[in-house]
């Protein structure tokens, strides 16, 4: 029994901080429990901010002794919107890893042999870092209800996944409502507050602003398509609920510098600015 305890607590101690997962958008920290939200227009730069999270998540916190700034935590990636580039992932862990070492680099020394040294420490580095990744792909609300349910086994299996991305919690809005559907994406919220809670998880979720379908054509139960008209649409208000904190994301007067508010008064931070490049993202005053 004493064992089981000191193992217990070796694994509580040893599991990657991911409340220090991004100090400048959330100054207060992310704790276990939190449900955050990510929202703005498309081209806002929210899913390029979700890469930047995901990335700074699974990247060590050194490599060869030279601070990389990662936390070294595994992740679950849900796409809902089926636009995920692996290769667009791959390429910012070996850009922010080369980064990192190039700074590193002594001017004094040989610069070629160096440079060799740099390339198998990224490239072994990534593979670490892929190893801490998860990824799945959900087409539809229904099938992202029955990934969810299934997580708890996986989450019994990789007990270290405390932090979980989605990209878009709002995807399967309008095939939903045509459909009616609306109870799957129910469904999905109440297995996700489930989890959280038995878990303990960190949530980030983005959603894309949209057009509130107030007046459409839906299919009944017989299949056939009729006009229907919304008074209130409340196929978003169990999210809404459900949700801790959320951060609005905009576009700026300025070209690729993007905006994010934070919602909370209670927080230190009211708009910070960043720019996207092909290395990732960098915070800029304006």
């Amino acid at each position: 029994m004493l064992f089981f305890v000191m193992q217990l607590m070796a694994r509580l101690v040893s599991r990657p901080f991911i409340c220090h997962l991004d100090g400048t958008v959330f100054p207060s920290g992310l704790e276990p429990g939190h449900i955050v939200e990510l929202n703005g227009e498309e081209g806002t730069g929210i899913s390029q901010y979700l890469l930047h999270l995901l990335a700074t998540a699974v990247l060590p916190a050194s490599v060869s002794g030279v601070d990389v700034g990662g936390l070294s935590a595994e992740v679950l990636f849900i796409d809902t919107k089926c636009t995920f580039s692996m290769l667009r992932f791959v390429a910012l862990l070996e850009q922010r890893l080369s980064d990192a070492l190039n700074k590193s680099d002594d001017v004094d020394g040989p610069k070629k042999s160096m440079d060799a040294e740099a390339e198998d420490l990224v490239e072994a580095a990534v593979k670490q870092c892929l190893t801490r990744f998860f990824f799945v792909c959900c087409n539809c609300s229904s099938q992202l209800a029955v990934t969810l349910c299934s997580l708890e086994s996986v989450l019994v299996a990789k007990p270290d996944i405390r932090l979980v991305l989605l990209d878009d919690i709002s995807a399967f809005y309008h095939m939903d409502v045509f459909t009616n559907a609306e109870s799957h994406f129910s469904l999905c919220i109440s297995l996700l507050k489930k989890l959280v809670s038995t878990r303990q998880l960190v949530v980030i979720a983005t959603r894309t602003h949209i057009d509130v379908a107030k007046t459409g054509f839906k299919r009944d139960a017989s299949g056939e398509v009729k006009c229907s008209t919304d008074s209130k649409n409340t196929y978003l208000s169990a999210w809404y609920k459900l949700r801790t904190h959320q951060r609005t994301f905009a576009k700026t007067i300025l070209q690729n510098v993007f905006s994010v508010t934070v919602a909370s008064t209670n927080d230190d931070v009211a708009e910070v600015y960043f720019t996207v490049f092909e290395s990732g993202i960098k915070f800029v005053s304006l």
